[in-house]
């Protein structure tokens, strides 16, 4: 049942008439909307000397009169409203409530606020039934969030406002002070949990990772279904199935057939290439290493072991376990291989053996 309730405003004085005006203030069941439309006000004049009798107008009186013109109130209202049972704000340049479907549409600079998020776009749909708790939004989405000091801006989207799900898809992309992530369908859940789907671009001062998946929980990012990895400093590269990287720290974990490549330049005419099935990368320190079925290109050096140590600042590999290295047709197998990559320079240790071709 809607029951309008009424607030006189004053607005001036006329001789010795003051104006008021009677403006009608609608209770759809938990529904506040303040109406603000000008065919909404009715314009009292009550003289100055009676105004303490208008004073003294019962709360019934108005309370009657609000039910006998329930049926010539508008449907469309401009101004901001609250639905106290969700605790969500709304507003827009005009909207319209479909009561049977239990719809709000809104249209022309609309927003939808809960929580610690706030949705602006150029028209929204709000479900406000027991049953159905959701928002539509179309037309330059852009979703903000106070707590992470984050956006995200998209052609449309949804929300699931009570469990907390936001959904923006065509085009998407997220912001925030320290990286940027583009996506075809970004999904906010809980407060520290991010969904980034299908061509996924994540940038920051570090690095350029491209993936299909992204999962950022807390201070952590983790890329599936193929990722790459660009240093922008050094514009090496990664190619991977899997990658985990933690923001606080900078270290990287590479997974599932690992293909680090150094970037060819006119200094470096004959880049480093190391295959693993896995890599794990610390910044501070700024070394590589590689685990499992390790394999090492370095010009007509070549060389396989289970374990390496890649520093990268150095330029020096350190390999243990079977170590084999091939050059120039000779095959050498050891335990410990020491190898300074820009000088040419190995030394095997433990167990060394040789095989030295025939001419």
């Amino acid at each position: 049942m809607v029951v309008p309730v009424f607030e006189i405003l004053v607005i001036g004085v006329l001789g010795t008439e003051l104006l008021l005006i009677c403006v009608p203030v609608m209770n759809v069941h938990h529904l506040h909307i303040r109406c603000m439309k000008e065919s909404d006000l009715r314009l009292l004049r009550i003289p100055a000397s009676q105004l303490g009798l208008c004073v003294k107008f019962s709360f019934l009186y108005f309370i009657y009169l609000s039910l006998l013109l329930t049926p010539f109130l508008p449907r469309q209202c401009r101004a901001d409203a609250f639905i106290s049972e969700d605790r969500v704000y709304y507003g827009a340049d005009s909207y319209t409530i479909d009561y049977e479907k239990e719809i709000i549409h809104a249209r022309g600079h609309a927003y939808f606020e809960k929580g610690n998020r706030k949705v602006q776009a150029g028209r929204i749909e709000i479900y406000y039934a027991q049953n159905v708790k959701k928002a539509l939004f179309f037309q330059n989405v852009l979703v903000q969030d106070s707590s992470q000091e984050s956006e995200v801006r998209g052609e449309y989207g949804e929300a699931l406002y009570n469990v907390n799900v936001y959904r923006i898809k065509g085009n998407a992309v997220f912001t925030d002070p320290q990286r940027r992530v583009s996506a075809r369908m970004i999904e906010q859940r809980k407060d520290d949990e991010t969904i980034f789907s299908e061509n996924v671009v994540f940038t920051d001062s570090e690095y350029e990772i491209r993936s299909s998946q992204l999962l950022i929980t807390g201070k952590v990012a983790q890329f599936t279904s193929g990722a790459l990895l660009k240093d922008l400093s050094s514009g090496d590269t990664v190619h991977c199935n899997m990658i985990e990287y933690f923001f606080s720290s900078g270290n990287v974990t590479c997974q599932g057939d690992v293909l680090y490549q150094q970037k060819e330049t006119n200094e470096v005419t004959e880049p480093l290439v190391m295959i693993s099935k896995g890599v794990r990368y610390f910044h501070e320190e700024d070394f590589f290493l590689l685990l499992g079925d390790v394999y090492v290109l370095k010009g007509a050096i070549s060389l396989n072991t289970d374990i390496a140590r890649y520093e990268r600042s150095g330029g020096m590999l350190e390999a243990h376990g079977d170590v084999v290295v091939r050059e120039h047709g000779r095959y050498v197998f050891c335990k410990s291989l020491s190898y300074d990559i820009e000088k040419k320079k190995l030394i095997y240790s433990n167990s060394v053996q040789g095989i030295i071709p025939r001419d």
